[in-house]
């Protein structure tokens, strides 16, 4: 298996006037590396990059971020997952990794259940359903799922246990929609084949999707929860476009090994709650159209736990499985 490498580095604030506060530093000395198993360039990276360099400036560390990409996340989550617990190695990941692998591989390299904890849950997202404009003639839900039952069509998607392929099935399972799904090696190609109408649809995070629907090259026909999107105001929610039982939303998590002094992770999370605090941080947030959000441990460990039932029970009744 190819593994793509990308690598980042934040600037150390200078030492001068922070002697005291690096007294208080339970953190080793030396470089610190944010995991994020996705794909370079994705909001998730950028994300990840716009959090480390918050938190590098607050903290008094150099972050790196490298990119380990495969297996649905599980490649970087081992990763961190095997590392010495000494507060160096970080996983930046979407909440699947957590919620929807236990449910599709045998062994994801670690045990999601005692190696790795979660420091706090920054940034929630939903999706946006969206159609090729000149492929599919549908501007409404019910006309979708009309012509779905008429003409073959392809729904693309970042890969198996994706967001976007999760939203899929989930939707299929509460309605009436016919379709395919398609897999790619990452959003980004699975949006531009949309685009060019390769493929006739699939759930994308609204930040990338809105300025082709506002050129009109896509037709956003509902957002994947029960709350409008800023950008896109005329775009119904999953409710109003007449879908019952059906909300997908999915989370930005940071982690790190069970083991790691709980000093040092109470340390991390509180410099993390006020980078989630700062104006420039929530507006890169905001451009991607993910909310900027702060959550402690234990509200994070109980997101985990109820998206973990209620993915399996989607996946359970769908068949979906890697191959």
């Amino acid at each position: 298996m190819h593994f793509k490498r990308f690598m980042c580095a934040f600037a150390l604030l200078g030492a001068v006037g922070h002697a005291s506060a690096q007294d208080q530093n339970p953190l080793p000395e030396g470089v610190m590396t944010f995991v994020v198993p996705l794909s370079a360039g994705g909001p998730a990276d950028a994300l990840a990059r716009t959090v480390a360099e918050g938190l590098s400036k607050r903290i008094e560390r150099t972050i790196i971020i490298e990119n380990r990409v495969g297996a649905g996340g599980n490649i970087g989550a081992a990763l961190v997952a095997r590392a010495a617990p000494d507060g160096i190695n970080w996983l930046y990941t979407i909440d699947t990794v957590l919620t929807v692998n236990p449910h599709l591989y045998p062994s994801q390299g670690f045990d999601p259940n005692k190696d790795l904890t979660p420091v706090a849950r920054i940034g929630d997202f939903s999706l946006l359903l969206a159609v090729n404009a000149k492929a599919v003639p549908a501007k409404t839900f019910a006309e979708l799922v009309a012509f779905s039952q008429k003409t073959n069509i392809n729904f693309a998607s970042a890969g198996i246990g994706s967001p976007g392929h999760l939203a899929f099935e989930y939707l299929r399972m509460v309605s009436d929609l016919k379709g395919a799904h398609v897999p790619y090696r990452g959003a980004a190609p699975a949006l531009q084949d949309i685009i060019s109408g390769n493929v006739e649809a699939g759930f994308v995070v609204s930040g990338p999707l809105t300025p082709h629907v506002k050129s009109g090259a896509l037709r956003a026909l509902a957002v994947s929860s029960q709350q409008r999107v800023e950008e896109l105001p005329d775009v119904p929610t999953a409710g109003e476009a007449g879908i019952k039982d059906f909300e997908a939303r999915f989370a930005m998590l940071l982690l790190t090994q069970a083991a790691v002094d709980p000093k040092i992770k109470q340390f991390v999370a509180g410099h993390l709650a006020e980078v989630m605090k700062d104006p420039q941080t929530q507006k890169r947030f905001n451009t991607l159209q993910i909310e900027p959000t702060f959550a402690p441990e234990q509200v994070a460990r109980a997101w985990i736990s109820s998206e973990r039932q209620r993915w399996g029970e989607v996946i359970k009744k769908t068949g979906v499985s890697v191959k």
